[in-house]
């Protein structure tokens, strides 16, 4: 069994939101709206900087519709990079997205 450390599983979660929300192509501004939340903490959430909780799991959960399993179980330093990549890929697609409606 592996044993967590409470930031490193803040920081897993946070971008695996962020992941599935720029998947979606969503502001968090658009994301907190769905889901009756702030954007500030949507933001928060994502940059592990407070602990989301059990409710707002199961929303995020719910409108990703992802496990909730996927949000607990361990990632591989090699998995996280991979998702740290395709984060940063889909931020400049969506800023390109966004300055075009413009």
């Amino acid at each position: 069994m592996y044993k967590w450390d409470i930031e490193e599983l803040k920081f897993q979660i946070g971008k695996l939101i962020q992941l599935h929300r720029l998947k979606k192509n969503l502001s968090q501004f658009q994301l907190g709206n769905e889901l009756n939340l702030s954007s500030n903490h949507v933001g928060r959430i994502e940059r592990a900087e407070t602990n989301p909780t059990i409710e707002n799991l199961v929303k995020f959960c719910n409108f990703f519709e992802i496990d909730m399993l996927l949000l607990f179980t361990k990632l591989t330093d090699k998995e996280l990079k991979n998702i740290e990549s395709e984060i940063e890929y889909l931020q400049k697609e969506f800023k390109n997205k966004n300055k075009t409606k413009s």
